[in-house]
């Protein structure tokens, strides 16, 4: 497994595993119109966006196994003044879950995010119904702040925890 950092070229095989990972897991969370929709093409908006024009704030990393893309992990260092680095998408593939990609990806996000904002927090949001990502993060060593209702993509109300490590060093020990 290769971890590396993300470039433009990456932005289409990205948008398709995050289409992919939200339509086998918040079906029932996001509205059907919306994840039977366009979501592809809505997605590789997104990514071709993101790694196009880069913040210096933002990481994306990729998990290949082989030329095969096994997962990524984007972070943003400075996102919020109370609760400090955002992890805002961690998805892998299906096959490759329970196999420590995930973990190896948080770990580099740490290790970013280290270089970058040491004594900064680092949070996450996980939809309340799911109950294998927010085990996940509990392993982890992340500490639940709680539930808040919120609007997301496709106008979907979910419930949302909150999801807290108090420095980056301890994603960078993983």
């Amino acid at each position: 497994m290769e971890i590396r950092l993300a470039t433009s070229e990456d932005a289409d095989p990205i948008a398709s595993l995050h289409t992919r990972s939200w339509r086998e897991s918040y079906r029932g969370s996001f509205t059907d119109a919306y994840l039977d929709g366009d979501l592809l093409a809505e997605r590789q908006g997104v990514w071709r966006e993101r790694l196009t024009s880069p913040s210096a704030e933002q990481f994306v990393g990729l998990a290949l196994d082989g030329e095969e893309l096994a997962g990524f992990v984007c972070a943003y260092a400075g996102d919020d003044p109370e609760w400090g680095a955002l992890i805002d998408n961690l998805h892998v593939v299906a096959e490759a879950k329970r196999k420590g990609v995930g973990r190896s990806l948080m770990r580099r996000a740490g290790e970013w995010l280290v270089s970058q904002r040491p004594e900064e927090g680092v949070y996450l949001w996980v939809l309340e119904a799911n109950a294998p990502g927010r085990r996940f993060y509990e392993r982890l060593g992340a500490t639940d702040q709680g539930v808040t209702v919120m609007e997301t993509h496709g106008s979907a109300i979910v419930r949302s925890c909150r999801y807290t490590w108090a420095r980056p060093a301890e994603l960078a020990r993983l």
